[in-house]
């Protein structure tokens, strides 16, 4: 009998949780966005359960009038304070290569890899035009062309990966009080680099990290992004593009890999999904209305009478959709222009609607359920998986088996409550399966991930 495979799950903190209306919930927690304590109680939400690692995601740009980027803390000084108050749980933080120097990112990741004991991994994005015009937070500092931001980027993580593992031997500690020789001499090393974008001399002024080599994660969809995670990334965040693609994104991901010599067994491709968890089918479904109710839709409903061909300018939102939709007189494509490839795991979008109607929102979903479910998975542009815990189990193990991912992202909608029900609910029925571990079996992030010392 082959052994199963086993799934990697990350966390995310964010102060409100991942979704923009569920905070809107009376048993949501917003004061995430300024008490460092609600995103410390992810952490060990995460490590109750075994999880791999918390994600705190990070921005340059101003952005106070959209609720995911309002406030977010920052992703290193985070992971320190968290790293305290947990021993096995991994941290993943975040980095933009365009903006920042290596130098200084280099002595953040070393200094936490030490303090946490090896539970550190770095993501590194290379966005510049994003809104919120994070250029205009940076002064005069000079900001690579969307042209040469991917030159920057390899250029950047090779300057950070030397910096962490070439400048210093494992046995520079000669700790020689006699002979008054403190550092063994020669266990230090320049880089002396001297490149496009940076001119670094070393060595680093930290001592070397604890892991062998610190996971890198890299995310985007360009073939200049692709091929940045072929040749440095130890993970993807990759978007869900459902089961029969997600497959085949799999496949090339991972050929990708083994053709630069790499073992693709060692790179993960980690998706991300909002988890909507109840007790039973019946109370997740109930909790995802209860947030869908909480949109504002107006626009939608004009959309839908153009991708659907049904003019629904004259229809209650209350009707049922199968009562007014007739589904096998869809066109092939009716639903792109709504959700464009998010979660396109069906052969066309009549079946693409079954599905949303079977296993999302019920058969019974009125057209205003729909348009709420449509508005939601374009604002968090990734699935909403909504079920009890075997449904949920289902569907991870579902893509698990499918070799359509190797771990997922998971997003609580708000706090708290989601990701304890996560922990408490979804992770016993993970284990029974024998695809979740039942304790930590590795003392780092890299042994936990199962990631390779490629850099």
């Amino acid at each position: 009998m082959s052994r199963r495979r086993k799934l990697r799950l990350g966390l995310a903190a964010y102060g409100t949780g991942w979704d923009l209306d569920a905070w809107r919930l009376p048993e949501a927690t917003n004061s995430g966005l300024r008490d460092p304590r609600v995103i410390l109680d992810i952490a060990r939400t995460a490590e109750r359960g075994t999880l791999d690692y918390v994600f705190a995601g990070s921005a340059l740009g101003s952005e106070p009038d959209r609720l995911n980027r309002v406030h977010r803390w920052d992703s290193f000084v985070y992971a320190a304070h968290a790293a305290a108050v947990t021993e096995n749980l991994g941290f993943v933080m975040s980095v933009n290569s365009s903006f920042e120097h290596p130098y200084g990112v280099a002595r953040q990741l070393a200094t936490l890899d030490n303090f946490n004991r090896g539970r550190t991994a770095l993501n590194v994005v290379f966005g510049i035009d994003r809104d919120g015009d994070p250029v205009g937070n940076f002064g005069k500092n000079p900001v690579p062309t969307e042209e040469t931001k991917y030159a920057r980027a390899r250029e950047f993580t090779e300057v950070v990966n030397r910096l962490l593992h070439e400048s210093w031997d494992d046995d520079f500690l000669l700790d020689d009080r006699a002979g008054a020789t403190l550092i063994r001499p020669g266990s230090w090393h320049e880089i002396d680099h001297h490149g496009e974008h940076f001119d670094v001399r070393g060595p680093l002024n930290v001592p070397p990290p604890v892991q062998s080599h610190i996971p890198i994660v890299q995310v985007g969809l360009s073939e200049e992004s692709l091929r940045y995670g072929a040749d440095f990334a130890q993970l993807r965040f990759s978007p869900y593009f459902g089961v029969s693609r997600g497959k085949e994104e799999y496949r090339r991901l991972k050929e990708r890999v083994a053709a630069n010599g790499r073992d693709p067994e060692k790179f993960k491709i980690i998706p991300g999904i909002t988890f909507y968890l109840g007790g039973t089918v019946r109370e997740a479904r109930a909790k995802f209305n209860e947030i869908n109710a909480l949109q504002l839709t107006q626009d939608l409903p004009a959309a839908f009478s153009r991708g659907l061909g049904v003019d629904l300018s004259r229809v209650r939102d209350s009707e049922r959709v199968l009562d007014v939709v007739d589904i096998d007189t869809l066109p092939d494509d009716a639903l792109r222009p709504l959700l464009g490839d998010l979660g396109r795991d069906a052969e066309d979008d009549r079946e693409l609607l079954r599905r949303i109607l079977g296993t999302q929102i019920g058969e019974d979903a009125t057209l205003r359920e729909l348009y709420h479910h449509v508005q939601r998975s374009r604002h968090a542009q990734q699935p909403a998986v909504v079920g009890d815990a075997r449904a949920i189990a289902d569907w991870l193990e579902e893509n698990l088996e499918e070799e359509v991912l190797d771990g997922v992202q998971l997003f609580p909608p708000y706090h708290r409550g989601p990701a304890d029900l996560f922990v408490d609910l979804v992770v016993p029925e993970l284990r029974r399966r024998g695809i979740f571990r039942t304790a930590y079996e590795a003392s780092t992030l890299q042994g936990l991930l199962d990631t390779d010392d490629t850099y």
